[in-house]
């Protein structure tokens, strides 16, 4: 089994799923090299997003990034 991740959204899971996958694939043709808001790393970002996946879940979670980020 493949193992599907990116910035956007992280791990991708039931990729057996058509659908899935077509949304996978173009989420990657659309995304862009960014700085990302919260870490500062170079990821690639739908043009919209503005925090990789990493520092959405924190944010999302009510966490606060921590300084080093």
């Amino acid at each position: 089994m493949s193992i599907y991740m990116d910035d956007n959204f992280g791990v991708w899971e039931d990729m057996g799923d058509p659908d899935m996958r077509d949304f996978y694939f173009r989420v990657q043709r659309e995304s862009v090299v960014k700085t990302c808001e919260g870490c500062g790393r170079k990821v690639k970002l739908r043009p919209d997003y503005g925090y990789c996946n990493g520092c959405a879940d924190i944010l999302e979670r009510g966490g606060d990034l921590p300084d080093w980020y």
